[in-house]
């Protein structure tokens, strides 16, 4: 008879904190892209519109 553990190994707590993470960058990026709106078109600007159809570029720029 096998003794199995309940839980989680490290490598997929990891996965799973870093998929968390890049999901809140992605949407703190949407916000940010709203907040902009009302201003002039920037390069900052069009790179959040593309972050949202990249969502690996949205979570980078969510986070700056």
């Amino acid at each position: 008879m096998k003794n199995k553990q309940l839980g989680f190994t490290a490598f997929e707590l990891i996965v799973a904190a870093l998929v968390l993470a890049g999901i809140g960058g992605w949407v703190a990026n949407i916000v940010k892209l709203i907040g902009m709106i009302d201003g002039v078109v920037t390069a900052m600007f069009v790179i959040r519109i593309v972050g949202l159809f990249v969502p690996p570029l949205g979570a980078i720029l969510g986070f700056m």
